[in-house]
């Protein structure tokens, strides 16, 4: 990411909605927003480590709900962060990065929490036992892992395969396997079709893989240090997110090291959503910010505004939003984008890039007018005509949706807001707008 912008080029570039990382140049731009969320005194990520810090053994197994953008994955990298410093062992999983957003399943989150143990040990210089390394490639050695995978890398080597299995042997076979999976490639199904048979046997390695380096890193006593941290499903189709908790919960929460895995708001409200109590106890659900009241005139709240304004601050001078009124254009994008900061980024990323692109040295009213109008456009279009009467009478000042299936659909399409702080619905401001301007919009 990088630093402050001084152009409206790099006020582009700034503003990827993207998480806030551990890196130094990257920790000036974080903001504590608790106070606006839920009036907590302690930031989501703080609460999150004292809730690990407090756990014994292996019994930690935290949710974190919330919605795309409000945040989750910034204050998921700060407990990374925080973690590290108290001397634990934070395995960050990136569905974004480790696995196909659109296609996978079980298996392929299990592969890539493999892979990242293994990469840990060795980016650590962890000393791994041979026989664990025997038993891991045992477990993950299938008729298709030998003939397509085993066979090239002894042949690269030029070896054999007793020779050649150790962790830097392991670690490409696992590189192997993780892209095969991801990419739709014609082993892909193979896969997992043999590997699913031998879960037991592979999750009784990983765990004496995970006790072995517990021994390693402890420097007294057994407290587990490995924290594995699950980000960005939300991203992934809702489909497939739901049954990997439906089908595999168990299997998930089997794995002897903490747990943290960020969960989308749309299926916990859901009515599946409460089966998850019995693998996830500990469900933490991190509010929005709030920007507006829920009275019928949805009067700006200032203390969550001006958060969201520091934030923006942190990261661009004011005078990108050069105005007759001073932070006019800059507020006004905040309180349309109703508290997501993605939504926020996105808002203004666009509307520098419309400025940009008409020669204007700031971001003025018509260009952001522009992206709203856009932006509000295709937010409606995610809608499903069944769900209009919903979104009728949620616009009419009905705050609390009684219709799960309905909630659901509508949380994940970004239509509404839940600002779980105070458990109250609203719709996307710019929903509102889009309805408000075109009164027949809902039939």
């Amino acid at each position: 990411m990088p630093r402050r912008a001084s152009s409206l080029k790099d006020f582009v570039n700034v503003f990827h909605p993207i998480a806030l990382k551990e890196e130094d140049e990257q920790r000036e731009f974080y903001q504590p927003t608790a106070a606006v969320r839920d009036n907590r005194k302690h930031e989501f990520h703080e609460y999150l480590f004292k809730r690990i810090e407090a756990s014994t053994d292996y019994d930690s197994r935290i949710l974190v709900i919330g919605h795309g953008g409000c945040g989750k994955s910034t204050e998921l990298h700060m407990l990374a962060n925080k973690l590290r410093k108290a001397g634990m062992a934070p395995i960050i999983i990136e569905a974004r990065e480790d696995i196909d957003l659109n296609d996978f399943e079980f298996i392929d989150i299990f592969m890539a929490i493999i892979d990242h143990l293994l990469r840990y040990a060795e980016k650590n210089k962890l000393k791994v036992d041979a026989g664990l390394i025997d038993i891991i490639h045992k477990a993950l050695s299938t008729i298709t892992t030998i003939e397509h995978i085993e066979e090239d890398e002894c042949a690269e080597l030029g070896g054999s395969l007793s020779a050649s299995v150790n962790l830097p042997f392991i670690l490409k076979i696992m590189s192997k396997i993780g892209a095969s999976l991801k990419i739709r490639s014609g082993l892909r199904e193979e896969l997992r079709r043999e590997i699913k048979p031998k879960i037991s046997d592979i999750i009784s390695a990983v765990n004496a893989f995970c006790d072995d380096l517990n021994s390693r890193m402890s420097k007294g006593g057994n407290r587990n240090k490995l924290v594995v941290i699950i980000d960005g499903l939300e991203k992934c189709r809702q489909e497939f997110v739901e049954k990997l908790f439906t089908n595999d919960a168990s299997s998930l929460s089997a794995i002897k090291a903490h747990m943290v895995i960020a969960f989308p708001i749309s299926l916990y409200r859901s009515s599946g959503g409460g089966v998850l109590q019995s693998y996830f106890p500990s469900q933490e659900v991190m509010p929005m910010i709030k920007t507006h009241d829920p009275d019928s005139g949805r009067s700006p709240y200032r203390n969550g505004i001006d958060v969201i304004k520091q934030i923006i601050l942190k990261r661009a001078d004011s005078s990108f939003f050069k105005d007759k009124d001073e932070f006019k254009v800059l507020e006004k994008i905040i309180y349309m984008t109703g508290g997501s900061l993605r939504d926020t980024f996105y808002v203004l990323a666009n509307s520098a890039f419309e400025a940009y692109m008409n020669d204007r040295e700031s971001i003025d009213e018509a260009s952001v007018d522009y992206v709203l109008n856009k932006f509000a456009s295709d937010l409606f279009l995610r809608v499903d005509s069944k769900y209009y009467n919903v979104i009728q009478e949620i616009y009419a000042g009905d705050h609390e949706v009684r219709n799960k299936e309905a909630l659901a659909e509508l949380l994940y399409a970004g239509a509404v807001f839940e600002y779980n702080g105070e458990r109250w619905v609203d719709l996307h401001p710019l929903i509102r707008k889009h309805v408000s301007a075109r009164p027949k919009v809902l039939g």
